[in-house]
């Protein structure tokens, strides 16, 4: 029967569907006419019944026992509201599959890389915290521009406002070189490499996000121990 089939398409099993089309058409039934009228094996009846029971699609009554079906009216009610929570269900899944497929890491050069450095700096509400070997002039006018609490490690960090650390190195550091990684509003990363070119990455991706924290994030609680023990 067709019914069989439309039943099994909201999730009902087929020995479910079939029992439950079979007390729709014949009415109240014992568990023996309901074996033998939906083909059911007689050792399945008590089970089905009582899932179909569960789902709130059939009744129990009387001695010996006899099952029937709730009221046509009754059962779309309770087939319609599945549809509706599935279709929620479906709609929210979706929207995190979307949201989480795999961000493009963006690639600037040249002058791009200081203008969306600016673009992010400006942007950030909350935080930023910036490992850079050593802050340039024109990443020092960027990150001066910041609206929010600024986190800087660097060799010359001490040169920014904010909570600064500096870092120290055995060998001099090559000032015409700047490299490192700056997190912003925990959300966005940018990955930055000036020498004789400027070459920026730029991300939203969580992974990426969350690598850029254990690049830095160790450092900075090691920093922020030496400070408490020496002051």
């Amino acid at each position: 029967m067709r019914i069989i089939e439309v039943l099994k398409s909201f999730g009902l099993s087929d020995y479910e569907s079939r029992a439950l089309a079979t007390l729709i058409s014949k009415g109240a039934l014992s568990a023996r006419e309901l074996a033998e009228l939906s083909g059911i094996p007689r050792t399945s009846v008590y089970d089905v019944m009582s899932s179909l029971k569960a789902k709130g699609f059939v009744e129990e009554f009387g001695k010996p026992v006899r099952f029937r079906a709730i009221s046509n009216e009754e059962i779309i009610s309770i087939l319609s509201k599945k549809a509706t929570e599935n279709l929620e269900i479906l709609r929210d899944e979706i929207s995190k599959l979307r949201t989480e497929q795999i961000e493009i890491v963006k690639l600037y050069r040249g002058k791009s890389v200081f203008e969306k450095l600016e673009e992010l700096v400006l942007s950030a509400r909350e935080e930023i915290i910036a490992l850079i070997s050593y802050i340039k002039p024109e990443i020092k006018k960027i990150l001066s521009k910041a609206k929010c609490r600024l986190i800087v490690i660097s060799e010359n960090a001490e040169e920014l406002q904010g909570e600064t650390y500096k870092l120290d190195y055995k060998e001099e550091v090559a000032r015409e070189v700047s490299h490192g990684l700056i997190i912003f509003d925990g959300k966005k990363f940018l990955a930055i490499f000036i020498d004789h070119v400027s070459i920026g990455l730029v991300g939203e991706s969580e992974g990426m996000v969350e690598f850029s924290k254990l690049m830095i994030e160790p450092l900075l609680r090691e920093l922020r121990g030496r400070l408490n023990r020496n002051s």
